[in-house]
């Protein structure tokens, strides 16, 4: 039987309509590789009681609302420069367990921070984030130095156990805690007017001595060619941060292995993709 001219077109616009409906609907569900649902929870999870998360709004308990997808697409450099707070979670943190790893160019979890979303976490000054800064003793038994970070969340007394736990390692893992680089300081990133994550008293610097920093040892007569990686930090030492909810630097392709900065929600976050 053949189809009148008309019930071709149609048939025709039907497959057009479905087809069309089909790739907007996998578009949507693509999306830039963050798995939506597991964020939201590991962000609710590391922050419990201070905001809710409904669609794409983020509500603070006092009304604030902050934007969780902007739909932006951002290439790496504007993920530093500008990230909404979906984008923190464009990288999976990979933990100690997983052994000696090279990052791959670019892959920085952790370094992509909503600065707006750690201001209302923390404070939006020096004077703000202040009132909230304790001493902790690290290894008192063996340095006898004072660092100062914040009480939020507890910080002060996570680092305290991180501290006892370190002094209570053997000589070859423990002196790798002798040279502090401090705690919270007011202060953007070297070379950006982007605030470090020391200005709210939620980072550490481990060992000066021990240090390797990508800007440091960046080509010189190629900045934009690879970066080598070098890391003198040993792993037990970033697995006892991590089970007090920090994460470290040295997972990054821009390194920074005498850091730490707590950021539970990285260490929740698992994407089922």
């Amino acid at each position: 039987m053949i189809d009148h001219p008309g019930r071709l077109v149609l048939r025709l616009l039907f497959v057009l309509a479905f087809c069309g409906t089909w790739h907007l609907a996998y578009a949507a569900n693509a999306g830039d590789g963050v798995d939506q649902r597991a964020a939201k929870a590991a962000l609710l999870k590391a922050y419990p009681g201070l905001f809710t998360i409904k669609g794409n709004v983020l509500t603070w308990t006092d009304g604030t609302t902050m934007v969780w997808d902007d739909g932006k697409k951002r290439d790496a450099e504007a993920l530093l420069e500008s990230p909404d707070i979906e984008d923190m979670f464009r990288y999976v943190y990979p933990k100690a367990a997983a052994g000696a790893l090279v990052p791959a160019e670019d892959f920085d979890p952790g370094r992509i921070r909503n600065e707006d979303f750690f201001e209302k976490l923390y404070g939006a000054s020096a004077a703000e984030v202040g009132k909230h800064i304790a001493n902790v003793k690290w290894l008192p038994k063996l340095g006898k130095k004072t660092v100062q970070v914040t009480k939020v969340f507890g910080i002060d007394e996570l680092l305290g156990k991180v501290s006892d736990a370190l002094e209570a390692m053997p000589a070859e893992l423990s002196r790798y805690g002798l040279k502090p680089g401090g705690g919270f300081v007011w202060r953007p990133i070297a070379g950006t007017n982007r605030l470090s994550v020391h200005s709210f008293g939620a980072a550490f610097d481990i060992n000066v001595g021990f240090s390797d920093y990508w800007y440091n040892n960046r080509n010189k007569s190629n900045p934009k060619g690879p970066i080598p990686y070098k890391n003198r930090i040993p792993l037990p030492i970033v697995d006892l941060f991590e089970q007090n909810g920090f994460i470290w630097g040295g997972r990054w392709y821009h390194y920074d292995t005498m850091h730490f900065e707590y950021r539970p929600e990285l260490l929740l976050y698992k994407n089922s993709g």
